[in-house]
């Protein structure tokens, strides 16, 4: 009986914590820029070719930057 209950409580402490890392992630992906930081150029979060181009940089402060591959550096390293 007790490691029986001990373990649904360690299942719902589980459970717990996937949602709250869930809302994180979810709310980080709302707050993403909706154009190149640099020159205004719409992102195209549907157009899987063109998202592996663009620079994404998230700071430990939450800010995330997005900049287009004609206003950064960008190389192909593939």
């Amino acid at each position: 009986m007790i490691r029986r209950k001990k373990e649904l409580e360690e299942r719902k402490r589980l459970r717990k914590e996937s949602k709250d890392k869930l809302s994180t992630v979810s709310s980080v992906l709302d707050s993403t820029p909706k154009k190149c930081d640099e020159c205004d150029t719409p992102f195209d979060k549907t157009d899987v070719e063109s998202c592996s181009k663009w620079r994404i940089a998230v700071y430990d402060n939450g800010k995330v930057n997005l900049v287009c591959p004609d206003c950064g550096d960008y190389e192909e390293s593939q």
